[in-house]
């Protein structure tokens, strides 16, 4: 139920931003993400929900491995739950003929009552221009 209220809440907070954004379960799946996200990576919205995509799809390697180390430093350390890193992104879909994008990237951990790593929620800002 928790999860449930989170991800009906960020589709309104997503609605109304115009920053690159998503939120994922602690295992990648991609659960919630806005118009300007699926722009980015160049998938259709509704992709960006309930779980079918997940990051290891739309971060290159190098970056899902930076990511991944960050995340394990802070994700059961109730005393730290945002972090800015950078990242690259790339389209999930495999015959894309898009670039990757780089970009800075911040994420924060929500946590459920037992104080677990339940829903991660990131924003990305791409440095170089987005090309239609």
């Amino acid at each position: 139920m928790w999860f449930e209220k989170q991800l009906m809440e960020y589709d309104r907070v997503f609605a109304s931003m115009a920053v690159p954004a998503c939120c994922w379960r602690r295992t990648g799946e991609i659960f919630r993400g806005n118009a300007e996200m699926a722009e980015l990576i160049h998938v259709p919205v509704e992709n960006l929900r309930d779980g079918k995509i997940s990051l290891h799809e739309i971060l290159t390697e190098e970056s899902l491995v930076r990511y991944w180390e960050e995340f394990g430093t802070i994700a059961f350390d109730p005393a730290h739950d945002t972090l800015l890193t950078a990242c690259t992104l790339k389209s999930p879909d495999d015959e894309a003929t898009h670039p990757v994008v780089r970009c800075c990237f911040s994420f924060m951990i929500r946590r459920d009552d037992h104080k677990l790593p339940t829903l991660i929620v990131g924003n990305f800002l791409p440095n170089d221009p987005i090309e239609s």
